[in-house]
């Protein structure tokens, strides 16, 4: 007469081979799997460049006007330097601002953003460095050329000055830091707007050292 041992064993046999079975599929598969498997959506951000100019109430380029409209075509030259893990730039950009009352001022317009979505890195250097054009009052035409101070040159007839920060806030765009830039002699106004836009950053995730262990 079989044993109380004897007669459990066969019973559990066919038991730990299907179990077996159904075990050693999942550990080939954790195998194959590889770091890019698996994606993982993380918050970023992207920075939008909003630019507007007008003239500062006492502005010689008003208050020597013969009544009217004035009017203003410039090209406002930038230099943006802007660093991150994900992109890089650094240089000048030109913007140009056509046809609008110098008194009243242009509308906000895009001027630069980030080419993809970032981690943060901090904010981007921009610099106002050059003003080119006219202003227009009646027939009258005044040439508008202000510089940036650059060590070891002579200083410019119109002086581009330090910016300002005027502020931070948010509106419909979005949250954004202001900063107001003047001429010295023709009192000309560059506001800037730089927005933070939140994005998706997608990044491949990271094989953990404990599948790392299973895979071999």
């Amino acid at each position: 007469m079989p044993t109380h041992h004897q007669w459990i064993l066969p019973r559990l046999t066919p038991v730990l081979a299907v179990a077996g079975v159904l075990i050693s599929p999942s550990n080939c598969a954790s195998g194959e799997e590889t770091p890019q498997a698996h994606a993982a959506v993380l918050r970023g951000i992207e920075h939008v460049l909003y630019l507007s100019v007008k003239s500062d109430s006492a502005s010689p380029l008003l208050t020597q006007a013969s009544g009217g409209e004035v009017t203003a075509k410039l090209t406002v030259t930038l230099r943006i330097s802007a660093h991150s893990q994900e992109t890089n730039f650094f240089g000048s950009v030109p913007a140009t601002v056509s046809d609008f009352d110098l008194a009243k001022g242009s509308q906000a317009q895009v001027v630069w953003r980030d080419g993809k979505c970032h981690h943060e890195r901090g904010f981007p250097k921009i610099s106002v460095t050059n003003i080119d054009g006219f202003v227009t009052n009646g027939q009258h035409k005044h040439p508008i050329g202000a510089r940036w101070r650059v060590i070891g040159l002579f200083l410019p007839r119109d002086e581009v000055m330090t910016s300002k920060r005027t502020g931070a806030s948010a509106d419909e765009i979005g949250s954004y830091i202001a900063t107001r830039t003047e001429t010295k002699q023709s009192r000309l106004l560059v506001d800037l707007k730089l927005y933070i836009l939140p994005c998706d950053l997608t990044v491949a995730a990271q094989q953990s050292p404990a599948a790392a262990s299973v895979s071999r």
